[in-house]
């Protein structure tokens, strides 16, 4: 039901801060991690082009990388980027966030990752390496904008609502969803992968434990966590910082 478009709307927002990523004083790099089909590369450009539709005499130039394991994922964002006539802002290449040996460290102002981090099996090494190439804060530099939306079961906080989501994940999703589009080995993993996955408090744990870097360590600070979808989604909105 375009659930998924709203919470990578809100992401946007947060990790662009309404659009004010973009009035510093160099050209914006961005990184989308597990980009599949580019929805959230293509929503990044877009929030550009609102802000500089309205006459922001400051806002700077903009380049999305959008990477992905999947060459179909790839080949098919080419398309909806071509369509949407944002070549000129993104460029889609084939990736691992755990292996971004391509980019040179303190590279990118901002970073996202929707529903990705969930399907890496070394989940520290790919924030390390997210870690390496963003931009830290270190004095007064701001540093880079990290957002990560991914799904969990919502805890027993949420009440009613909270089972409801819980049982429409463990049960409808599959069903629905293999009929829907013929595939049930993709849900069933969908619903076993959410099942794993660490809970809101541990994976936030997570990315403020982390020692990543050799001579110089350096961690996240998670600023924010958002819960969206009755529990059921989270957006963790982290800054990387040295320690």
């Amino acid at each position: 039901m375009n659930l998924d478009i709203g919470w990578r709307k809100v992401m946007v927002k947060e990790v662009t801060s309404d659009g004010n990523l973009f009035l510093g004083t160099e050209p914006v790099r961005v990184l989308d991690l597990a980009t599949g089909t580019a929805d959230v590369a293509i929503l990044v450009a877009k929030e550009y082009n609102q802000k500089k539709s309205g006459h922001v005499s400051k806002i700077q130039n903009i380049d999305i990388l959008g990477v992905d394991p999947s060459a179909n994922m790839i080949s098919v964002g080419r398309e909806k980027v071509k369509k949407e006539n944002l070549t000129d802002k993104i460029t889609l290449d084939l990736g691992d966030a755990r292996n971004l040996k391509d980019f040179e460290s303190d590279f990118f102002h901002a970073a996202t990752m929707s529903f990705g981090i969930r399907n890496v099996p070394e989940k520290q090494q790919a924030l390390c390496e997210i870690h390496r190439v963003l931009k830290k804060e270190e004095g007064d530099v701001k540093g880079a904008k990290f957002g990560i939306l991914e799904f969990s079961e919502p805890g027993d906080d949420f009440g009613l609502l909270g089972i409801g989501a819980r049982l429409f994940i463990r049960h409808v999703v599959p069903v629905l969803g293999a009929l829907l589009s013929g595939a049930p080995r993709e849900y069933m993993h969908l619903q076993n992968s959410i099942a794993d996955f660490p809970s809101p408090k541990e994976f936030a744990n997570l990315m403020e434990t982390l020692q990543c870097g050799g001579k110089i360590t350096g961690t996240f600070r998670v600023d924010d966590v958002i819960q969206l979808n009755f529990g059921s989604v989270q957006l963790y909105l982290a800054t990387p910082i040295y320690t």
